[in-house]
């Protein structure tokens, strides 16, 4: 134990916060004639704030929870919080730390750690900068991006809900950061018009049943609503 302890400290590197990525979202373009599954948003405006992440979709652990620790990372979402000069380092909320004095409790410091080109295997570390844990199996993961919360941000969907008896049915999303959100379900009956609208947004539908919907976008929302 003291040997090992001494290696996480002393062979620590230096680390760096990521910063996240912010891309202000605006889709589909105007006029584009887009397809899209049951469930996907036709019209989307606003910002999101995302970070690097790794999908874990099986359980891994090291040590054996009797001569020294044993930490466990469950399955799930994974985000990459900090980097050095060659790894960058995904941190869990779902690990736990066995104590053959004191239990199981969680552990929020540790995580998954690999080369940052992706090379290599990926490994586990206890301490930011340290990534030498080899894993009781080989970690099954992909690249995925994870968004965070971004106060003050306003996010707008019109997402695609299905069609029934000639009217397709929308969900209107608006989120924030602050946690003001808003839906509403709107019906739209395209015995009417193949247009259909809903706060500056219009959209010509072409095709629609239960499963997707092929359409045109002819304006997005508007932008003081």
């Amino acid at each position: 134990m003291i040997i090992f302890a001494g290696t996480l400290v002393c062979g620590c590197a230096s680390t760096q916060t990521i910063p996240p990525h912010i891309e202000q979202i605006d889709r589909p373009a105007l006029g584009a004639v887009v397809d899209i599954e049951l469930g996907e948003a036709a019209v989307a405006t606003g910002r999101r704030r995302s970070l690097p992440g790794l999908a874990l979709a099986n359980e891994l652990s090291w040590g054996d929870g009797v001569l020294r620790k044993r930490f466990t990372v469950a399955p799930g979402r994974l985000a990459g919080r900090q980097s050095d000069a060659r790894h960058i380092y995904y941190f869990s909320d779902r690990m736990t730390a066995r104590d053959p004095l004191f239990g199981t409790a969680p552990y929020a410091s540790g995580g998954l750690c690999r080369a940052k080109d992706g090379s290599g295997p990926v490994r586990g570390f206890i301490t930011p900068g340290q990534c030498v844990l080899t894993w009781n199996a080989t970690p099954q993961v992909r690249d995925i991006r994870i968004e965070e919360t971004d106060e003050g941000a306003r996010r707008r969907e019109l997402i695609y809900h299905g069609r029934t008896e000639g009217k397709v049915r929308f969900l209107y999303r608006e989120t924030t950061g602050e946690g003001a959100d808003q839906t509403q379900t709107i019906d739209y009956d395209l015995g009417d018009s193949a247009v259909i609208g809903f706060r500056g947004a219009r959209l010509e539908v072409l095709e629609a049943d239960n499963t997707r919907l092929r359409y045109r976008l002819l304006a997005s929302f508007d932008a003081d609503d």
